[in-house]
């Protein structure tokens, strides 16, 4: 089974994967961040430059997890991506209408991803901002990401009702670092129940 997350800038979706990844033990494909992109991605978003040339490398990035996951992909399985067809698609609003007909020729890429769930986590501004201030990360300008995300965040709860297999979940008051957290996206998302591992106490000193 693949699951794919997704949602604006902020909002948590990097630590999600790595977390159901890890209550799983199936593995998950984040899309990485600074430090794994090219150097001059970061800096093209920050300026909104050369839509055409990000919009490709996101989708080749994803790609190349989806084509990788699928040698992995069992029916007892499941495996998370950070990152879906939905995803070039929302992004297309940051950039100016005369680039959108390219933009969504690279949509293309992605037509034979076809998670079996994608769970779109949307959220108020306020709890995208204290998440953004809390990472701290030098690249980022807070307004600006914030806004950024109000824009992105309106265009993947339009498009939520246009893909299949798609739960949107509000990610208020769900801390991902706590079990209680995931369980809700777990119900929320209708996702196979995970394998616990164990904990025995062997001794114990009284």
């Amino acid at each position: 089974m693949r699951v794919a997350i997704v949602g604006g800038p902020g909002i948590g979706k990097s630590t999600l994967v790595r977390q159901l990844g890890d209550l799983y033990h199936n593995g998950a494909y984040g899309e990485g961040e600074e430090g794994v992109w090219d150097p001059r991605v970061l800096e093209d978003i920050a300026a909104g430059r050369n839509p055409i040339g990000v919009t490709a490398y996101f989708g080749e990035l994803y790609d190349a997890n989806y084509r990788d996951a699928a040698a992995h992909d069992r029916a007892d399985r499941v495996i998370f991506f950070e990152g879906a067809r939905m995803t070039l698609e929302a992004h297309i609003a940051e950039y100016p209408v005369e680039y959108h007909g390219r933009l969504r020729e690279i949509l293309a890429i992605g037509d034979h991803w076809s998670p079996d769930r994608v769970i779109v986590l949307t959220s108020s501004t306020d709890t995208v901002e204290k998440h953004i201030r809390l990472r701290n990360r030098t690249n980022e300008a807070v307004e600006q990401m914030i806004a950024r995300f109000r824009l992105i965040d309106a265009e993947f709860r339009r498009l939520a009702p246009q893909y299949p297999n798609t739960v949107v979940i509000d990610r208020d008051n769900k801390e991902f670092h706590h079990r209680s957290g995931l369980m809700a996206i777990i119900e929320a998302a209708r996702l196979p129940p995970f394998r616990e591992i164990p904990y025995r106490v062997a001794e114990r000193d009284d």
